[in-house]
């Protein structure tokens, strides 16, 4: 009877692994969408995951933080899929709903993002949207700039080799001629740039903290 149950246990588990390679794939099981690594040990980027291979980075990198720019907007089944996965990880997960895949949207969210992956008691912190092009690279550009000095000019190169092409979306230059200095303003110094709805951010499951300082992190 034991023996039969541990079948039934063993079979099921099977089925759900197998229902989760066929729902996803299996390259993006084995392979992590548009993966790069920003700062080792430190920040990490990357297109939406699927269960297995967000468990493939996090063990790769040990990150303890999920920082997802919208990557399931629309999608309330794969967004429960991303929340339960976190939680089986015992990361937090910080997720933000009003930017939109050109990477434009409420500049309050790369405030907060930035924030939250700057701060060492969120790191490793592995940041993502739904393709790692757009959001990610918008986001991975301000930490540039206003963490490490790098110049949107020099920066623009690690965009363009995770996917982003200009030509297909001039928005997001635009985006942060329009708004790079207020976003760095309000992250030295915790105001909020005035945009017509409030930022739509939900933290699991703490919140980070309130202040980081501008240094290297």
């Amino acid at each position: 009877m034991i023996r039969s149950w541990k079948f039934i246990v063993a079979l099921g588990l099977g089925l759900t692994l197998a229902g989760l390679y066929a729902r996803y794939g299996v390259r993006d099981n084995v392979l992590p969408r548009n993966f790069g690594v920003v700062v080792e040990g430190k920040v990490y980027r990357s297109g939406r995951l699927t269960p297995a291979a967000t468990q493939l980075v996090h063990d790769r990198t040990g990150f303890r933080t999920v920082i997802d720019l919208g990557a399931y907007v629309g999608k309330p089944i794969d967004e429960q899929v991303a929340a339960k996965t976190a939680r089986a990880l015992g990361v937090k997960r910080i997720n933000f709903t009003d930017l939109d895949g050109y990477g434009v949207g409420n500049p309050n969210s790369y405030v907060a993002a930035l924030r939250a992956m700057s701060d060492p008691a969120n790191q490793p912190v592995l940041v993502h949207c739904a393709a790692g092009a757009q959001r990610t690279s918008v986001c991975m550009m301000l930490y540039r700039k206003i963490y490490q000095g790098v110049p949107f000019e020099t920066s623009i190169a690690e965009a363009l080799e995770h996917d982003h092409d200009p030509r297909d979306n001039p928005h997001l230059r635009v985006y942060l001629q329009t708004y790079a200095e207020a976003i760095e303003r309000a992250v030295r110094t915790g105001e909020t740039i005035p945009w017509p709805d409030a930022t739509d951010a939900t933290e699991s499951p703490a919140t980070p903290a309130a202040t980081a300082p501008i240094t290297a992190p």
